[in-house]
């Protein structure tokens, strides 16, 4: 039965690659095959899928596999989705963190965590003073390292769940936390204490509010919006001690809304 069942698993696997706009409807379909909610079936496969792995290889995977999708101008093949490149997304982003540094009255440092490609970086890259990016996934970081060095931008490899983070005025996390678990989001708020003044998260919610936060996931290319749920970092289990937050930007997305969050710490 066991082996029956990796069967079926990695079948669903194989059609949900090649057919991503069949995904939901594949896997509704499964669950109701054997048992399962929809949301309970998918979180089984991402757990599957990444099983044995640790972040810089689950990442690494989710790259080389196009799961965010593929751009043709990128031959190396790191794409960080299409929230790094709607006009709309991006252009708030970009103008609601350039109100946010003119604020400081100096361009402040700047630590950009989950930087993946960089296409949003280099946008941001002026309004800041020092610029260190990391990324868990060493190739990409040594792929931003050649196109961007012009930049004066510090790369590094790094683990944000478990190493030490850089100090800064400044944390930026932009749709990161949203693709991992709530354990591995409980090592990042522990480490994050101490080492800025202000840290700036962007999430994709369902809705502004009345929604679950932190909803159980494990982490992998997938977020927690078909829970009906997003992440908060001052809702418990994480419950961030902040001295103040602000909305700097929400922009409508597909089944929700992208928000961006100013804590003071």
């Amino acid at each position: 039965m066991s082996d029956l069942r990796e069967t079926v698993l990695e079948a669903i696997r194989m059609i949900v690659n090649r057919h991503p706009r069949l995904a939901p409807r594949i896997e509704a379909l499964a669950a109701q095959a054997q048992g399962r909610s929809a949301q309970d079936l998918a979180d089984f496969i991402e757990w599957k899928r990444y099983q044995g792995m640790d972040l810089a290889e689950i990442f690494t995977s989710i790259y080389a596999e196009g799961r965010w999708g593929r751009d043709e101008a990128e031959p190396e093949g790191y794409f960080s989705g299409t929230g790094t490149r709607t006009p709309e997304i991006a252009g708030a982003y970009v103008a609601a963190l350039r109100s946010f540094a003119a604020e400081f009255g100096h361009p402040p440092s700047v630590v950009d965590l989950g930087c993946g490609d960089f296409h949003i970086g280099a946008q941001i890259r002026p309004l800041f003073g020092a610029y260190t990016a990391c990324d868990i996934v060493p190739g990409l970081i040594e792929r931003n390292r050649q196109r961007f060095g012009v930049l004066g931008v510090d790369f590094r490899c790094l683990d944000i769940t478990t190493d030490d983070l850089p100090h800064a005025d400044v944390i930026l996390v932009r749709q990161v936390l949203q693709h991992l678990s709530n354990r591995d989001i409980a090592g990042f708020v522990r480490r994050v204490a101490g080492v800025c003044r202000h840290l700036v998260v962007t999430e994709h919610w369902p809705a502004l509010d009345g929604f679950t936060p932190n909803a159980v996931k494990p982490s992998g290319s997938d977020i927690r919006l078909a829970q009906g749920s997003g992440v908060v970092l001052t809702a418990p289990p994480f419950n961030l001690a902040v001295q103040g937050e602000r909305r700097l930007c929400a922009v409508p997305e597909v089944g929700g809304v992208i928000v961006t969050t100013a804590y003071r710490l």
